[in-house]
């Protein structure tokens, strides 16, 4: 019988952050930004990006090992992965989500002193108080937004009006940079939709609606889900990877206060990584809910039964789950408004 080798995933586990911080630090310094189509030298890299030229050839010696790179003599180049992922215009760009994964990256360096406090360190917030963090952050979920986006609003269809008869509200709230908005819209020419948000990041979300084709039924209000309503007269709210930096008694609040903006028969939609009954499952989840640890001050994921638990407490009823294709990694769950 075969047995698995358990010095070898140790091994993985223990070495992985290195592979992790070579694709970070080629994306931190700006290597993919600054290839040339015809191949760049270590040299030419090193000076366009502030950096040793000898170090800047290990690093890209490591890149190459990892395919994120390829080689011919001394000339560094872009492959099919880079042309795909990495390069700025690229079709599934992720730049930004990996300068962003850089300051995670930093953060979790905290983990065992916020376990020992059960507290999010101080020094997690350092790198918040800069003045691009909130412009920054919301464009790297636009990169994943511009990827899942139309296949999520692809999925909603069942759940929206009859799109040859009626015009559908959605309200995104906390949608950010609204680029789950724009997917919808642009999947149905009679849906109008309104992205609620804190106003620094609502100012990035008219940035980002401005350059897309729907700006007409795109639109934005800034506002504190906290202390504001949110309107009435929506067929649907979204809430995408908002729930988990609630308490539960500001998260109660909140799902009554999208209770109430619905017309009777209209869906809430949360998007998320959902625990198992033994919260130590799927590993997406259990670390997510890490992060959660680190990043808020009482965030974390829930399961299914805790998220249904509170829908059922403010009226939600009729509850379904969604899974969206591969490689996205979080569901959809849809809850219903009565009709009255």
């Amino acid at each position: 019988m075969h047995q698995p080798d358990n010095r070898r995933y140790l091994q993985d586990l223990i070495k992985g952050y290195r592979t992790t911080q070579v694709l970070i630090s080629c994306a931190e310094l700006g290597v993919f930004e600054h290839l040339k189509e015809e191949g760049s030298g270590a040299e030419d890299l090193a000076q366009l990006t502030g950096s040793n030229p000898a170090a800047m050839a290990r690093l890209l010696n490591a890149a190459v090992a990892l395919k994120l790179l390829g080689k011919q003599g001394d000339l560094y180049f872009a492959e099919d992965l880079a042309h795909d992922c990495l390069l700025p215009g690229a079709p599934r760009y992720m730049g930004n989500i990996l300068k962003r994964e850089g300051a995670f990256y930093r953060r979790w360096s905290h983990l065992t002193a916020t376990v020992k406090s059960g507290k999010r360190p101080t020094i997690n917030l350092h790198e918040e108080n800069n003045t691009q963090w909130v412009h920054n952050f919301e464009m790297a979920l636009l990169d994943t937004a511009r990827f899942v986006g139309p296949l999520i609003a692809v999925g909603l269809a069942p759940y929206l009006p009859h799109q040859d008869t009626q015009i559908a509200k959605v309200i995104d709230v906390g949608g950010g940079h609204g680029g789950y908005s724009i997917a919808l819209a642009e999947t149905y020419p009679k849906l109008e939709a309104l992205v609620f948000e804190l106003p620094e990041a609502a100012a990035v979300a008219l940035e980002v609606i401005a350059q897309s084709a729907v700006a007409d039924r795109v639109k934005v209000r800034a506002g504190d889900f906290r202390k504001d309503e949110l309107g009435t007269g929506f067929d649907m709210a979204l809430l995408f990877g908002v729930l988990v930096s609630e308490t539960p008694p500001n998260a109660l609040a909140l799902l009554q206060k999208v209770y109430s903006a619905l017309k009777s028969g209209g869906v809430i939609v949360i998007r998320g990584f959902y625990l198992g009954p033994d919260k130590a499952s799927p590993l997406e989840a259990t670390l997510y809910d890490l992060h959660m640890l680190l990043s808020t001050e009482a965030g974390g994921a829930q399961t299914l039964d805790e998220l249904i638990e509170w829908l059922q407490t403010v009226g939600f009823r009729s509850f379904e789950t969604v899974s969206l294709p591969y490689p996205e990694q979080s569901d959809l769950l849809i809850a219903h408004k009565p009709f009255v």
